[in-house]
C-alpha cells in the first residue's frame, strides 16, 4: 500500500507540474503580473498539499516583533520593496515562501538543471548565481537593487545551502547589500519541518548526498510533514553595513526557531569564518564600491 501510495503520489506531482509548465509558457505571456502571481501561488500551495507538507505561518506581532509594522508593509501588495531573509533547510523553503508571497528567490545555479522543476522555478522568477563568481555576485546584486527599487520582494538564504534544520549556518552578507543600496528593509523569516510526533522532520533532508527525486520520494513516503513559517521582524537597513544586518538576522531567527545559537554565538561563526579564508589573491569586492574586503562576504 505505502509503494502505490508514493507511486499514485508521484504521478500526481508530476501532472501538477507539467501543468505549472504548460501555464508558464503559455498563459503567463498574456496576463498581468497580479493574474501571474496569483497562479504561482495556487500552484505552489497545491504542490505542497499533494506532497503532504501542512503548513501553519505564524504571523508577526507587535508583541513579538520590534517592527512589525515595517513587516506588514513590506509583505503587503502595494510593498515598497523589501528582501526577504530565510534559513535554508529543503528545496521546499522556497514554494512555502511563494504560497504566501511573490518572492522571486536568488538560488544557486545547479537548481536552474532540476529536470521539469527547473524550467518551471525559471518561469516564477528565480534568479540563479554561480557559485563562488564574485562579478556574478556584481551582476545579480545591480539587478536585485533596481527590483527592489521597483517594489518587489526578493528572497536570499544567506547560509548558501541547506543544512539538517538543526543548526544555522553563518550567513554571508554579500546578497544583503542591494537592500541597503534601495533603502529597503530586510524581513526575517524562520522555517522548521516537523513530524507527526513534533519532532524534527527526517523527510525533509536535503543535502547533497540527497538529489531532488530521492527528496521527493522520502517527503511524500515519510510525511506528512508539519511545516512551520514564522515571520519574525524586520530590520531597517539605513545607517547599517550588510554584516551588521546578516548577523542580525542569524540572531533573530537563531532566537526564534530555538537554536542554541544566540547573538554572540552568531559572531563567534563569523570569526571562525574569517581565520578560515585564505583572502591572498583577492580584489575588494565590486558589489558595494569603496568596501573594503570581508571573508564573511564570501558567497556559496
Amino acid at each position: 500500500m505505502k509503494r502505490f501510495r508514493i507511486a499514485w503520489t508521484m504521478a500526481r506531482v508530476l501532472v501538477h507540474v507539467i501543468v505549472g509548465l504548460v501555464l508558464a509558457a503559455g498563459v503567463f505571456r498574456v496576463l498581468s503580473s497580479l493574474r501571474r502571481r496569483a497562479i504561482v501561488r495556487w500552484w505552489s500551495r497545491r504542490l505542497l498539499v499533494i506532497c503532504g507538507v501542512r503548513l501553519r505561518v505564524v504571523p508577526a506581532t507587535p508583541g513579538r516583533a520590534l517592527h512589525a509594522d515595517l513587516v506588514a508593509d513590506a509583505l503587503s501588495p502595494e510593498g515598497s520593496g523589501a528582501i526577504v531573509v530565510l534559513n535554508h533547510v529543503s528545496w521546499l523553503d522556497i514554494f512555502i515562501a511563494l504560497s504566501q508571497w511573490p518572492v522571486h528567490f536568488v538560488a544557486k545555479a545547479e537548481i536552474g538543471t532540476w529536470p521539469l522543476l527547473g524550467l518551471l522555478t525559471r518561469s516564477t522568477g528565480v534568479i540563479f548565481i554561480e557559485r563562488g563568481k564574485r562579478h556574478a555576485v556584481r551582476d545579480i546584486n545591480l539587478r536585485v537593487t533596481n527590483m527592489l527599487s521597483a517594489g518587489e520582494l526578493v528572497g536570499v538564504f544567506p547560509e548558501g545551502t541547506t543544512t539538517d534544520g538543526e543548526r544555522l549556518l553563518p550567513f554571508h552578507a554579500n546578497l544583503l547589500q542591494p537592500a541597503i543600496d534601495a533603502g529597503v528593509p530586510v524581513v526575517v523569516l524562520g522555517v522548521r519541518y516537523r513530524d507527526r510526533d513534533d519532532r524534527r522532520s527526517a523527510a525533509t533532508l536535503y543535502t547533497q548526498e540527497v538529489d531532488l527525486l530521492h527528496s521527493l520520494i522520502r517527503i511524500v513516503g515519510m510525511g506528512p510533514v508539519f511545516a512551520e513559517l514564522r515571520v519574525i521582524d524586520a530590520i531597517p537597513t539605513a545607517g547599517l553595513k550588510r554584516q551588521d544586518v546578516a548577523r542580525s538576522a542569524r540572531a533573530i531567527i537563531a532566537a526564534s526557531l530555538g537554536f542554541e545559537d544566540a547573538a554572540h554565538e552568531a559572531i563567534a561563526d563569523l570569526s571562525a569564518v574569517i581565520a578560515a579564508v585564505d583572502t591572498s589573491g583577492f580584489n575588494a569586492p565590486d558589489t558595494a564600491p569603496g568596501t573594503a574586503l570581508d571573508p564573511r562576504d564570501e558567497l556559496l
